[in-house]
Formats: structure tokens, C-alpha cells, sequence
């Protein structure tokens, strides 16, 4: 998307409020939030792959509205990597009990120019010293959200996404993607007859759980939604009739919109 931006939108190839502002550019900010980070960083089989994947996010994703927050009690190379805390702009570090541990955090010779967060007691939870925000560290205070609190930040935050239109994946009760690139494009267009128009999603989810009973078996309209948003293919009222011959307006898809969208993703496959 940035890439096809022109110029005088996008002069330093990089996401500006008023781009993510854009709806129909879907450059909104995305965050990608790791508590106790060493957990994957260290994971036998998939932590190289979630190392190079988050190393990327912390170099290059600030330039395009992804924000990588990494968090661990221990800072070291093993559960933060080098390529991550290097590229880390702004850090918070709570009480620590040693210099070593309070310049992991807030950088090399932070101790000694006074940046001291050994100096935190217990009646100190959730003060912080804060470095990267302005010209010098700060001392700054965390918002305390017990449950009840992070219930309500929850909900308003899914109301927030679900008017926006990007709920997907776990959110939805999607599990784990077991279908890639131009499948599900594919399996789609197999579920709408040539003969048909336009359908609506939830008809659609029905057919290909008869399809493929194994991926999509537990799939409804709103998962249908979802998987063909990030291929541009998008949804809207769509008349039709119900088993019972009704004619109602429900959310649904074009088939000639697919198929120009299938059509333009083999033409860039095979320039690959």
C-alpha cells in the first residue's frame, strides 16, 4: 500500500495520522504486545523464527504504525535480543535490584549519569523511569486497571474494532490459519456458483464447511468476512432469499469482485 501511495501522499514512505486516518487505506496502527518475552524468544522450535519476525518489527515497523512492546523482569541477550533492544525507543523500567539490570533496560551508562531505578522501593509500584520519550528520562507513574477495569477496556476497545471492521482470527473464533495465500481465494469461489451473482457470507461459510469440513467446519459469515478483507475483496448488502423464500438484505460478496481479485493475484504470482 505504501509502495502504490503517490508521492505527495506519502513523501517519506512512511504512515502519518492522516494515512492511517484513511479507512480505505487500512494503514491504522497495530500493536504486537509480548508479556514475559523470553517465554517465545526462547521457545525449542519456533523462537529463531519469532526472533527474526519481532527483530523486523522493532526496526521497521514504527516507520509503518506497528508498534512492537516487549516486556521481561530480565533484559539480557537471551530473552531480549540484541537486534530488539537496540532498535527499542522507549523504555520503562520499573524497581531493579542492581546497576547491570537498570542499564539493560534504560541503556548503557544510565546508572552512572543518575538514572537510577534501584532507587524504587515497594510503596513505589508502578513508578517507572520512562527514557526515549523526551530529550531526558523521566520518572512517570503506570495507570493501575484491576479486572473489573481491564473488562471495561475490553469491551470498549472490541466495540471500537468491531465499528472499524477489522475483528478477526481468535476474536472470531477462528483457529489457527490452515489455509494459505490464494487457497482460501480459491475455496471461496468454488462455494459460488458461476450462475450467482452475488452471495451472501454466512452462505458461503455453510458451503465451504461442506467442502472442506476439516478448515472451515466451525467458519460463519463474520470468518468469511475476515479471511478475504486482506485480499481487497469486500462485502456489502447483498439481496437474497432465506431457506424459508424471504427476501432480505444480508452481508455478502460479488463473485466478479473475487474473481478480478484472483485474476490479479496470479498475474502478480507469476511476474514473481
Amino acid at each position: 500500500m505504501i509502495r502504490n501511495l503517490p508521492s505527495h501522499r506519502c513523501p517519506e514512505s512512511k504512515v502519518t495520522p492522516a494515512l492511517a486516518s484513511d479507512r480505505s487505506l487500512g494503514l491504522h496502527p497495530i500493536v504486537v504486545g509480548f508479556d514475559e518475552c523470553q517465554v517465545p524468544f526462547e521457545h525449542e522450535k519456533y523462537g529463531a523464527e519469532l526472533e527474526s519476525i519481532c527483530t523486523d518489527i522493532a526496526k521497521r515497523g514504527p516507520a509503518l504504525g506497528i508498534v512492537g512492546m516487549f516486556a521481561t523482569q530480565r533484559p539480557d541477550a537471551k530473552s531480549l535480543p540484541p537486534g530488539i533492544s537496540n532498535n527499542a525507543v522507549l523504555r520503562f523500567c520499573l524497581k531493579v535490584m542492581s546497576h547491570t539490570a537498570n542499564d539493560m533496560v534504560l541503556g548503557t551508562g544510565a546508572y552512572k549519569a543518575g538514572v537510577r531505578a534501584t532507587m524504587f522501593t515497594r510503596s513505589d509500584r508502578g513508578i517507572c523511569w520512562m527514557s526515549g520519550e523526551g530529550d531526558d528520562p523521566v520518572i512517570a507513574a503506570s495507570a493501575f486497571v484491576d479486572a473489573p477495569g481491564a473488562e471495561k477496556v475490553v469491551a470498549r476497545a472490541r466495540q471500537l474494532r468491531e465499528e472499524y471492521g477489522n475483528i478477526t482470527g481468535h476474536a472470531i473464533g477462528e483457529g489457527p490459519a490452515e489455509t494459505a495465500g490464494l487457497d482460501i481465494l480459491a475455496d471461496v469461489l468454488k462455494s459460488v456458483g458461476v450462475d450467482e451473482e452475488a452471495v451472501w457470507c454466512e452462505r458461503i461459510a455453510a458451503r465451504l464447511a461442506e467442502l472442506r469440513p476439516d478448515v472451515y467446519g466451525e467458519w460463519k459469515g463474520e470468518n468469511v468476512t475476515a479471511a478475504l478483507k486482506p485480499w481487497g475483496v469486500t462485502t456489502g448488502q447483498v439481496w437474497g432469499q432465506t431457506d424459508e423464500g424471504e427476501g432480505v438484505n444480508r452481508r455478502g460478496i460479488k463473485r466478479a469482485d473475487l474473481a478480478v481479485v484472483i485474476i490479479c493475484c496470479d498475474a502478480d504470482r507469476q511476474a514473481a
